[in-house]
Parts: structure tokens; C-alpha cells; sequence
């Protein structure tokens, strides 16, 4: 759920808040709801989930392939070096035998076709929007594959909502076809899905922030204070990743046998099986593997091996069902609920994790949404466990002590001084900066599903994180007498982001923004 800001304003604007800047906001939100329920509208559904589903795994393979399916990293910036512009619609022929070149020794002929068909349909989009002088935020481009890549990557989870809305609102008789995709559905994303997110967050600011106000005038609208929700790479942020858990906790996670993966592919069923595994055996150590989590393992291997050209997962409603009943540990009905997508609007389905989508005689999914899927349900299985939750606290710290060292923070082995706990403590140009980390979970989905519950839980953070800054300020003569040093600034790292005022509460997602503190301090 990353936000959105709203176009720059001219000279000739006003400031609003209040009940003005609400009505403003929900005003552009319905608008932006209904243009995209109209768009939808008038395609059959069928053919839409088809088409759609099939774009989203070439634009998933369009991601990953350069990321992680070229080694030599001389071969990658070749591939991500291509241009998609007007170089490319103009010798379509010779940019596609570079990529040939490149991709047919190593993937199979479906891989590299459908890569070539992105790249075509990137390149006439991005003609399209540079035409009607379209901007994507702050060094996102369409100028080149590797821009692209992160462009798509940025993208990804919209399109995905846009797969899960289509069951509720495609009721026409128009065809979607394959090669329009992209052309009718992309500026959607541009236009309105990302707005909608950047929206929710902006009423979640404005009902938290007492000097939230929106400067507008007749071409938009620009906030006063931003706020970014997601981690590096568009991902959403966890107590402690399988990224972070490989890096900082390699030592505690025995790997079970893994299964072969065919090389000249960049997704099939094999990798989530192995992905399954590789989830168990990372947090076997805090008693994931228990009866709910090892069922739903199981079920996950079982679905895929029902997939279709090792992507595609589509199984019919009664032997779904059957699949469902033929385990004994959950309630089959629960879980079917809990798996099958409830057909709901753009803003609900922003937030959904259920892999399977509900296509009448059938539930389709794909080997990454139940991979998605299972990851998500981890999180859950895992978040309310009290040993999960301490050890995750110290695996933050250890987060933080890896990026403050990299900052060029003097990283003490201060833990504790006459009894007093502190989590990590630096030094940098003579200044001791104290950092408590808190690693609370708080759900940012309910920014759109309840935001009045997200609101009411924010401000409980924010006021336990002041309490927290003062109680480290009464106490900061402890690492005055300890380190030598006669200052001292304190700063409150959280995991997951909150929205405040206090410049001190720095959410880990932004911690880049200590650079500029020991840059003035220095």
C-alpha cells in the first residue's frame, strides 16, 4: 500500500483541511471507485480473468527473470539496458533479436515470447502515457527494461487487485483480449488504483494529524505530509522476513531436502513446493510446523500439483471441496473461506491474500498466490506467539544495528547499565544517538477495511512511543557516565510504519533519513 501524492499545485491554490479537505477526499475517492468499476463493467468475465491472469504472469516473469534468473551480472544490465521507446516501435525486429540473443540459450520459447510481448506492449504504452504527459513518482520511468522492472514491481499488487475485483463487477458482453490488456487496464492503474490507496491514507492523515491540510487548485491537489507504508522493493513490512531470516538468523534454519528446479523456467510448481518447505524449515525454531500450519502446507502441495503449464492452478468447485474435506485438522468450511476470494470492491480486495478466485464452476489461482498465500498465513500463525515475538524484537535490533553501522554509526556493545535495558547505542562525531526499537505490529490494511480502528490503534502507538523517548531522556546520564561523552539524542526506530508529528519516531522504512542527521552532526 504504498501512498500517492497528489499533482504539484500552481501559484494560484488554496490551503483546506478539516471537513473541506474530508469532502475533497471522498469526493475524488468515489469518483476514482466508480471509474474503475465502469471500465470493468463491460467485459465478459471469462475472458478478462484469462487475459488479465495471463498478463500478470508475464509481467511476474517480466520482474523476476532480470532479478534473479541472469547470474552474470554483465548479461543482466545488457537485458535491462534496452530501451522501450520510440527506438524500439520503430526496429521492433532488431530489439527483439538482442533479446533473443540473449534469453533463448537460457529460458524455454513460452518465457522468452512472453517476454518479448511485454516489452512490445510496454513500449506502446509508454509512448501512450509520455504522450499524454503521464509521471509515475519520484525516478520510476518506462525508458528502459530495468526501468520497467521497476515500474512493474511497483505496480504488481494493483494488478493483482484488479485479478481479484473482476469476479464482482465484469458483467459485459466486450472481449478482453491478451494483447489489449495492458493498453485498457494499465492507465486504470495509473489513473485511479493507485490514487484510491493514496487516498485511504490521506483520511487516515487527516483524522491523526492535527495540521494535515491539502493546498489545491484546478489541476490537484498536494498534501502536507506523506506517508509510505511499504519496505524496499514495494514489499510489505513483517517482524521478520525469510530475507532477513537467511541473512541474520542463517544458523538456526536446518533446510530440508529441496526438489530440482528446471533452469529455463522462471516460475513453476516445483518452486512453490520448495517454497512451502523452505517456510517450514525457516521458522521451525519458534513451532511453526504445527498441525494448522503443516495442513495448509500439505494443501498448498496438493494444489500444485493440479497447476497448468507449471503457473496456472485451476480446479473444479466439487473437487475443491473434496481436496478440502480430506484433511481433518481445520473445518473445511472455514477454509474454504478462508482460500476463496469473496467478490468485493477495489479497496477490500486491495488488502486480500486469499489465493483462489471465486469463477463459478471453478477456482483459479497461480503458483505465486498461494506461495503469497501461505507467507501471509505464517505471519499470521507466527504473529501472536510470544517467543516469535521476542526473538523478532532482537532480530529487529540486529536490522538496525546492520544499517546504522552502514551509515557510518560507531555500533556499542552498550545493552545494559545498573539494570537499565537499552537496545542499541552509537556513536557518531562525539554524539552518543540512543535508538529504541519496536518491533509492534500494527495492521495497515485496516486503513481501508476500518480506519477507524487503524486511527484509534495509531494514536496508542504514538503515545506509547513518547513515553518511551521520555523515559530514555530521564535515564541518559547512565550512557553519559558509561561512554564519556556529555551528549546525547534519542531516536525510536518502529518496524511497522505509524503516522505522527515527532521527527524522533523514525519509521524503519525511512531510517535512510539518518543520514542527514549525522550529516549536519558531523
Amino acid at each position: 500500500m504504498r501512498g500517492v501524492e497528489f499533482p504539484m499545485p500552481s501559484a494560484a491554490s488554496r490551503k483546506i483541511s478539516g471537513e473541506e479537505a474530508r469532502s475533497l477526499i471522498e469526493a475524488q475517492l468515489a469518483a476514482h471507485d466508480d471509474g474503475v468499476l465502469a471500465v470493468l463493467a463491460r467485459y465478459r468475465l471469462a475472458d478478462a480473468l484469462a487475459a488479465w491472469h495471463g498478463t500478470i504472469r508475464a509481467v511476474e516473469e517480466f520482474i523476476n527473470l532480470p532479478r534473479f534468473g541472469i547470474d552474470d551480472p554483465r548479461v543482466r544490465a545488457r537485458l535491462c539496458s534496452i530501451p522501450l521507446d520510440d527506438r524500439l516501435l520503430s526496429n521492433v525486429e532488431s530489439a527483439f533479436r538482442a533479446v533473443r540473443e540473449i534469453l533463448s540459450p537460457r529460458f524455454e520459447a513460452g518465457v522468452v515470447s512472453r517476454y518479448l510481448q511485454t516489452m512490445l506492449q510496454t513500449a506502446a504504452i509508454a509512448s501512450a502515457f509520455k504522450m499524454h504527459g503521464q509521471t509515475f513518482g519520484p525516478g520510476i520511468t518506462l525508458n528502459s527494461v530495468g526501468a520497467a522492472v521497476d515500474y512493474f514491481q511497483s505496480r504488481r499488487r494493483h494488478m493483482v487487485t484488479l485479478l481479484y475485483t473482476m469476479p464482482l463487477v465484469c458483467k459485459g458482453t466486450d472481449l478482453l483480449v491478451p494483447l489489449d490488456t495492458l493498453n485498457v487496464l494499465l492507465p486504470q492503474v495509473e489513473h485511479s488504483c493507485i490514487t484510491i490507496t493514496g487516498l485511504h491514507l490521506k483520511l487516515a492523515q487527516l483524522e491523526i494529524l492535527d495540521d494535515f491540510i491539502l493546498e489545491v487548485d484546478g489541476i490537484g491537489a498536494m498534501a502536507s505530509h506523506g506517508f509510505d507504508t511499504l519496505d524496499e522493493n514495494f514489499l510489505e513490512p513483517e517482524r521478520a522476513s525469510i530475507h532477513v531470516m537467511a541473512e541474520l538468523r542463517r544458523d538456526q534454519i536446518v533446510l530440508p531436502p529441496m526438489e530440482a528446479l528446471d533452469p529455463k523456467k522462471i516460475f513453476s510448481a516445483a518452486e512453490l513446493r520448495n517454497s512451502v518447505r523452505l517456510i517450514g524449515a525457516t521458522y521451525a525454531a519458534f513451532g511453526l510446523n504445527d498441525s494448522d500450519f503443516s495442513t495448509m502446507a500439505l494443501l498448498m502441495i496438493a494444489f500444485a500439483r493440479q497447476a497448468r503449464d507449471d503457473y496456472f492452478v485451476e480446479i473444479g468447485k466439487a473437487k475443491f471441496q473434496a481436496m478440502l474435506r480430506a484433511q481433518s485438522v481445520l473445518d473445511a468450511d472455514e477454509l474454504e473461506r478462508l482460500l476463496v476470494n469473496v467478490p468485493s470492491d477495489y479497496a477490500t480486495n486491495s488488502n486480500a491474500y486469499e489465493p483462489f478466485i471465486d469463477a463459478g464452476d471453478m477456482v483459479i489461482s497461480n503458483v505465486n498466490l498461494l506461495s503469497r498465500f501461505l507467507y501471509a498465513f505464517k505471519n499470521v500463525h507466527l504473529g501472536s506467539r510470544r517467543r516469535f515475538q521476542i526473538h523478532a524484537g532482537f532480530i529487529f535490533e540486529d536490522m538496525v544495528k546492520r544499517d546504522l553501522s552502514a551509515m557510518g554509526f560507531q555500533v556499542t556493545d552498550v545493552k545494559r547499565i545498573n539494570r537499565k535495558e537499552f537496545d542499541v547505542v552509537t556513536i557518531h562525531g562525539g554524539v552518543i544517538y540512543n535508538f529504541q526499537c519496536k518491533n509492534n505490529w500494527i495492521d495497515l490494511a485496516k486503513v481501508e477495511s476500518n480506519r477507524a480502528l487503524f486511527v484509534r490503534y495509531n494514536r496508542s502507538l504514538t503515545n506509547y512511543y513518547r513515553r518511551a523517548l521520555q523515559k530514555e531522556r530521564k535515564r541518559e546520564g547512565l550512557l553519559k557516565d558509561k561512554l564519556g561523552l556529555d551528549k546525547v539524542e534519542h531516536y525510536l526506530i518502529s518496524r511497522f510504519p505509524v503516522i505522527g508529528s515527532d521527527a524522533r519516531v523514525i519509521n524503519y522504512n525511512q531510517i535512510d533519513r539518518l543520514n542527514a542527521v549525522v550529516g549536519g552532526a558531523a
